[in-house]
């Protein structure tokens, strides 16, 4: 098989890279965004598609991916939150539980060939590389090649987890500045001891396991502080109303941001 041109113009890379790593230094919630970095991911690998794929945080003891992003229009189904029995054997789970990428020049040719889709947009060359926080793996990146272009090669390899890396650097600093922004984050934390800040340092108590956490919290704080039960379900209520009010603001934003868009 034989693989792309190792002297490919670096200074596109380069280019890519850069966007890449700026759009991830923005202040803005990465997990609004990751639709857009799986596209930069995927500009700056030079790949027909990218997917990224995140652990799901549920009462789950065997750990799986769920789909967070994708370039490519998938079923429903692929977005589900439940792990999936036939997808045991699936390469981005092979790579969850080794902690190690895998490059694939042709699938068909491979340990992998009943996995593979022909699909026109996409070629059969195929990377798939673990996002990490630290020494634990949160998730898997998956890219496919192009279908006009040669196969992924080593050095291909080395940009996707180069990019990978930016991504688990990303979703680390994501989760800290959660707790930096909230005082109560950082009581509920430090009411669990030291185990529960090395577990959010080291990328092993996402955020939505500290949600729970700031959840129990709140409760026990207003409780201990006299409030009845109907006042800590109007502050609960009141909570409720500011994510609904939060995201009718948000999608108003989409919304009027894609007729800007199609204007130009």
């Amino acid at each position: 098989m034989i693989t792309r041109d190792e002297t490919r113009p670096a200074l596109n890379s380069l280019g890519e890279l850069h966007e890449l790593a700026v759009f991830l230094n923005t202040e803005d919630d990465l997990e609004s965004r990751l639709d857009e970095l799986a596209r930069l991911a995927a500009r700056a690998t030079s790949a027909a598609s990218c997917s990224i794929m995140l652990l799901a945080d549920d009462e789950n003891e065997t750990p799986h991916l769920k789909l967070w992003a994708c370039t490519e229009k998938l079923p429903a189904e692929a977005w589900s939150d439940k792990p999936d029995p036939d997808n045991e054997g699936s390469i981005a789970n092979r790579v969850l539980e080794r902690g190690e990428p895998i490059l694939i020049a042709d699938i068909q040719t491979s340990e992998f060939a009943a996995l593979a889709r022909r699909r026109t947009s996409i070629g059969f060359s195929f990377i798939s590389t673990p996002i990490q926080t630290g020494q634990r793996t949160v998730g898997v990146m998956n890219l496919s090649g192009r279908p006009d272009a040669l196969a992924f090669g080593d050095a291909d390899l080395i940009l996707a987890k180069v990019v990978a890396t930016l991504i688990g650097r990303s979703v680390q600093v994501e989760w800290l500045c959660k707790l930096v922004r909230s005082r109560i984050a950082q009581t509920a934390v430090a009411r669990q001891g030291e185990q529960a800040v090395l577990q959010l340092t080291d990328g092993s108590l996402p955020p939505s396991r500290l949600a729970k956490l700031l959840a129990k919290s709140f409760y026990k704080d207003l409780a201990a502080a006299g409030f009845s039960s109907g006042q800590i379900i109007e502050a609960a209520s009141e909570i409720i109303g500011q994510i609904s009010g939060g995201l009718t603001r948000h999608k108003k934003r989409m919304e009027r941001e894609a007729g800007e868009s199609e204007g130009l």
